[in-house]
């Protein structure tokens, strides 16, 4: 199946709790390095950081540790809003969690964008 980006990333993503990094396919925080940028990738990690409505854009921010490294994850405000309470609570921080959707770099930060997808 064919995936497209749309304007400002339109993503990809789903979010599962706590699994292992040893899943295939799922990344340690310390895994992911910015030669990925632009791809989809599935990160897996300890909450160390979460903030709902950050900057005043609507939606959350979380960050990710584990592995050795750290990643953000963004979940944009159209997709946050509707989330149900049990998806929400998953970011709380100190709980472990996977976040999959399309890596960016944002300054010197790798952040996962979790969206909608776009077939």
């Amino acid at each position: 199946m064919k995936l497209r980006l749309i304007a400002l990333a339109l993503l990809l993503v789903g979010l599962s709790p706590g699994c292992q990094t040893s899943e295939p396919g799922v990344l340690s925080p310390g895994q992911v390095t910015a030669s990925m940028f632009g791809q989809v990738v599935k990160v897996t990690g300890k909450v160390s950081l979460a903030v709902e409505n950050p900057w005043g854009q609507g939606g959350m921010y979380a960050r990710l540790e584990g592995g050795g490294g750290i990643v953000g994850v963004r979940v944009q405000d159209d997709v946050w809003l509707p989330m149900s309470a049990a998806d929400k609570a998953r970011f709380q921080k100190g709980k472990r969690m996977t976040a999959e959707g399309v890596l960016f770099q944002a300054g010197k930060e790798l952040v996962v964008i979790h969206g909608r997808t776009a077939l």
